[in-house]
Parts: structure tokens; C-alpha cells; sequence
């Protein structure tokens, strides 16, 4: 009985991921998960919104045109959370709830969810980085820097190892 007391009190400190239900068909369904359940002694990283560098310095400043499509911004974005995340000790697959603001591209009059989905796919659930966070994707009418299409807010966590005494 007490292995099983240890087994379950390990468990209980780590980062438990529940994917959403095979029932929902939809291929965008693969993408997040329905719930993650993180532990007390957790450590949690939360970062404010993220906007994309600028792809193409010889376009128009504060254009979509000067920061690229949806997935070239996704692309930015993600790269740069990367870093902000890397530099705190921190990965990608840490990456435990996002918030993603899309604005219509400009030459479409839409959102494009499916090029926010290409650049996304390329981060997460992967074989060589498996995890997904909970997700949340809006349309917004804009952002406040002119041309952005994507803004990204995460939250990070990670249980601490444990090092023998």
C-alpha cells in the first residue's frame, strides 16, 4: 500500500493534460486541449500579448504588407514567445493555456484561421514537442499597432524537479 501512496502523490505534483474527446471529429479539435490540471506546487510564468516583428522593412510601415500574412505573423509571434520562454528556463511544450487575437486579413476581409493553424501546427503537437495548451482563437476588429493580424498571450508552467536532499 505504500508504493501506491507514492505512486499517486507523484502524480498529484505533476502536469496532468486531458485532450479533447474523441468525439469532436473536427481537425482543429487536435489542436488544443479541453482541460489541463496543474498542480500547487507548480511554478507559473503568464506573458502579456506578443505582437510580429517586421517581415518586410521595405513595405509600408504599420501595414499588414510590412508584417506579413496571418502564418508569417503566427510565425513571429510564436519565435518570439520562444525566446521570452527560453530565456526564463522555460520551452514551448510549458505552454499550458494560450489567447490568440486575429484581425480579417486585409486582402481577404476574413480571418485566417487556417494560416493561424499552418504556423501553430509547426509548435505544437509535434513528435519532437507533443503538448498543446487550452486555447482560446478570436476575431478582432484590430489591434493597436497598425498592421498587426496576430497578438498571443500565454501561460507557462513547469513543476520544479526534485533533487535528493
Amino acid at each position: 500500500m505504500p508504493a501506491l501512496c507514492i505512486a499517486n502523490a507523484n502524480a498529484a505534483e505533476q502536469i496532468v493534460r486531458h485532450r479533447n474527446p474523441a468525439h469532436m471529429t473536427e481537425p482543429w479539435a487536435r489542436e488544443f486541449a479541453e482541460v489541463i490540471e496543474i498542480p500547487a506546487n507548480a511554478q507559473l510564468l503568464v506573458l502579456s500579448g506578443v505582437g510580429p516583428t517586421v517581415a518586410n522593412a521595405s513595405a509600408l510601415p504599420d501595414t499588414a504588407a510590412s508584417y506579413g500574412d496571418t502564418a508569417t505573423q503566427t510565425r513571429s509571434v510564436l519565435g518570439q514567445i520562444e525566446r521570452i520562454l527560453q530565456d526564463r528556463g522555460y520551452r514551448m511544450g510549458d505552454i499550458v493555456s494560450m489567447q490568440a487575437l486575429i484581425v480579417a486579413d486585409p486582402a481577404t476581409g476574413e480571418p485566417d484561421f487556417t494560416g493561424f493553424s499552418s504556423a501553430y501546427k509547426q509548435y505544437f503537437g509535434t513528435d519532437k514537442q507533443p503538448n498543446v495548451p487550452v486555447r482560446t482563437r478570436a476575431e478582432v476588429l484590430r489591434l493597436v499597432p497598425p498592421g498587426w493580424l496576430v497578438e498571443v498571450t500565454v501561460m507557462a508552467s513547469r513543476v520544479p524537479s526534485r533533487r535528493p536532499q
